[in-house]
């Protein structure tokens, strides 16, 4: 009978332990992609970022080597319908949570694109966070799809 009880314990602590270095997880970047844009002119990036950490950070900052200058914005109506966009020092990437950069919300500028992004092209851009380390992404051209 101590037997099964040591073997139980042993068993229940395992699992134990286990639940817990699951649920640790951690900062990852997905669906990257861009709208068709010419050079010169302003682009837009999207993504998501997903926290699966039990510790919050913080976007600091987003860089191209495609744009003359990055900026994430938030883009936002007001009562009467008017859009408009407003410059983001940094974005709280929360524990155990999402952010999406995506149409009509936030997303990161493209400033004086360097070159055409056309569909099929593809580029790198660079995450900086407070705590984890910089994140560089290849990023899709594409057309926005519907409902976005």
């Amino acid at each position: 009978m101590e037997k099964l009880k040591l073997i139980f314990a042993v068993l229940l602590t395992t699992l134990i332990v286990a639940a817990c270095g699951g649920a640790s997880g951690e900062l990852t970047v997905k669906d990257a992609w861009a709208r068709p844009a010419s050079a010169g002119e302003n682009g837009a990036a999207y993504f998501v970022i997903e926290n699966g950490t039990a510790a919050g950070d913080t976007l600091l900052s987003v860089s191209s080597e495609i744009a003359s200058a990055t900026e994430v914005h938030m883009s936002m109506g007001d009562d009467n319908g008017v859009m408009s966009m407003q410059m983001q020092e940094s974005i709280p990437v929360p524990a155990k949570d999402t952010v999406k950069f995506e149409p009509g919300g936030l997303h990161v500028m493209l400033i004086g694109l360097k070159q055409e992004l056309k569909i099929g092209d593809e580029f790198e851009l660079t995450l900086h966070f407070k705590n984890h380390a910089d994140i560089t992404l290849k990023v899709i051209v594409k057309e926005a799809m519907m409902g976005m």
